[in-house]
């Protein structure tokens, strides 16, 4: 039997757990601690049911929550065993991380989880250029580390294809009353201000700068001028682009794919890059397009910063987010 009690750290771990990335920031996450296992799971009053009707995305931001945990536990000095969705009784139950032993974190994972509180979703312009081979191939590594595929967009036709998916993902968000709807709810000031949401310092480029870009950004400002808020842009005319992809497309993978997002992120602030998130387009479209083996779980947009990269965004007080605990 391990000697360990994680209940006075309880909050500590919520708070780095908590700094994961998640759609529209909604932060989906509650976290119960025990003894010896904290368990993540859904909350389902932080859903998106028209941007995300099946709760995919909610379960990729609760694999980087799951994530940012296993970096927490690991930076504490504990060997921690996740098990994704181990009670189906108990459905919101996403995973369970038990320490079963102690070991002294690796230099790897100290990186990454000192790369946590830098991490930003930047989408304001990046500079021109390319991400070196380097780079590339040790992002790559770290989603296969955890069970993910990261595929470039590189060749000019399949960019091409790409870019009009995106657009056209747009567009049709852009003309849904209830998308909209939705969205003003998550970028509503007094919903910013208890801690969650997107802030207009978080929009990235103005409109028309955006979509003048090859790829389009995404426009969370709606029908609102939030332009005088917002970086003048444009934003860099060709970006790099990849998609991060699972094996299959079920509940578990899109918990492993989150895993892997979290992983791929962290390792990009450590090099000095960030990303930001293309509209999602319909997926077996873009399956299709890319002739993948898998199934595409967000694509992103990655490159180094021009200038200083907006504040982090807003996060619930990680007393919030926490479950009692009965033992």
């Amino acid at each position: 039997m391990i000697a360990v009690d994680l209940r006075p750290e309880a909050e500590a771990l919520a708070s780095v757990a908590g700094r994961a990335p998640s759609l529209h920031n909604a932060q989906p996450w509650a976290f119960r601690v025990y003894r010896d296992a904290v368990e993540v799971h859904l909350d389902g009053e932080r859903l998106l049911p028209v941007a995300d009707p099946t709760a995919r995305q909610a379960h990729l931001g609760l694999g980087a929550a799951v994530f940012l945990l296993r970096l927490a536990l690991a930076g504490r000095g504990h060997l921690v065993r996740t098990v994704l969705r181990p009670d189906p009784a108990v459905p919101t139950l996403a995973a369970r991380l038990t320490v079963v032993g102690l070991r002294e974190p690796t230099g790897e994972q100290r990186l990454l989880l000192a790369a946590v509180p830098r991490r930003r979703t930047v989408r304001t312009p990046f500079r021109p250029g390319d991400v070196p081979a380097t780079q590339r191939v040790r992002w790559r590594e770290h989603a296969e580390a955890e069970a993910a595929g990261l595929r470039w967009v590189e060749a000019p036709g399949e960019r091409l294809g790409v870019a009009a998916l995106v657009a056209a993902a747009e567009r049709r968000q852009q003309h849904d009353p209830a998308y909209l709807a939705e969205l003003a709810h998550w970028t509503d000031p007094v919903l910013l201000a208890d801690g969650v949401g997107v802030p207009p310092s978080a929009f990235g480029v103005t409109t028309a700068a955006g979509h003048a870009a090859e790829f389009p950004l995404r426009d969370f400002a709606g029908s609102r001028d939030t332009d005088r808020q917002r970086h003048l842009g444009p934003a860099e005319a060709h970006p790099v682009v990849a998609v991060l992809e699972t094996g299959d497309d079920r509940p578990e993978d899109w918990l492993r794919g989150g895993q892997a997002l979290a992983r791929v992120l962290l390792a990009a602030t450590d090099d000095g890059y960030a990303a930001s998130y293309l509209n999602q387009p319909l997926r077996q479209q873009l399956r299709d397009e890319l002739r993948l083996a898998g199934w595409p779980q967000a694509v992103l947009r990655l490159g180094r910063p021009v200038g200083v990269p907006p504040p982090a965004a807003p996060r619930r007080p990680p007393a919030d987010t926490l479950l009692p605990t009965v033992e």
